[in-house]
């Protein structure tokens, strides 16, 4: 089976690429920053998925979820991530970047194989299970390709 991002990664490969273009109009981080947040969460996401268990999906139902999910659309500069999920914009290399994209391939090649009740527990949206994960990944991800869109025009 394809990758079910494949498109979302070979858009961020093409974006690092670019080397880290900054643009404090569009955002206080550069285009490495924000590849390296999609993949941090790429690569974190597939292992709740992997580790999870059935009895602790706990969903939620609130208006944020409902927007985000059904456009597709995440407001800027209203979220707050994790901090595990935020790279140290100082200390950033592409390297290091490459490597992390690596990884967060092959965890989302993984996908494929975990049972369809798997599930990821959002700080606000509570559990998504694996459809509903895979579907906010791409969400995510369009999110700051967008931001990385604007930040290189």
């Amino acid at each position: 089976m394809k990758n079910p991002l494949q498109k979302e990664f070979d858009q961020l490969h093409t974006y690092l690429e670019k080397g880290d273009i900054q643009n404090s109009d569009i955002s206080q981080k550069g285009i490495y920053w924000h590849v390296d947040h999609c993949l941090r969460i790429l690569e974190g996401v597939p292992e709740a998925l992997r580790t999870s268990k059935k009895e602790e999906f706990n969903p939620k139902t609130n208006l944020t979820k409902l927007v985000i999910m059904n456009f597709k659309w995440i407001p800027r500069g209203k979220g707050k991530s994790p901090k595990h999920v935020l790279p140290d914009a100082d200390h950033l290399s592409k390297i290091e970047i490459e490597e992390r994209a690596d990884r967060a391939f092959h965890q989302v090649n993984s996908i494929a194989k975990l049972p369809a009740w798997s599930h990821f527990r959002h700080p606000l949206f509570g559990s998504l299970n694996l459809k509903e994960t895979v579907k906010f990944l791409k969400i995510h991800t369009n999110h700051h390709l967008k931001i990385m869109r604007d930040i290189v025009k």
